[in-house]
């Protein structure tokens, strides 16, 4: 089951402050279409499993009609 979060950046990541938050889904695919305010610090993309501690591969695909960047967290 995977899912994700997308929060602010610069901001501690909690439920309150989550601009997208999705059901978990059985799926190895799952897209979602958000606008977002254009927060000049950027977002935070949170890939996530359903289960604690579960790793695997994931790909992130973003399009968006302006500059971007993606930059991977430890």
């Amino acid at each position: 089951m995977v899912g994700f979060y997308v929060f602010p950046n610069n901001i501690t990541p909690t439920t309150q402050n989550c601009i997208s938050e999705m059901n978990f889904v059985p799926m190895n695919e799952y897209s979602e279409v958000l606008e977002l305010d254009g927060n000049p610090d950027g977002y935070v993309i949170m890939p996530t499993t359903y289960k604690p501690k579960l790793k695997g591969p994931f790909i992130i695909s973003v399009s968006t009609d302006v500059e971007f960047s993606l930059v991977a967290l430890d």
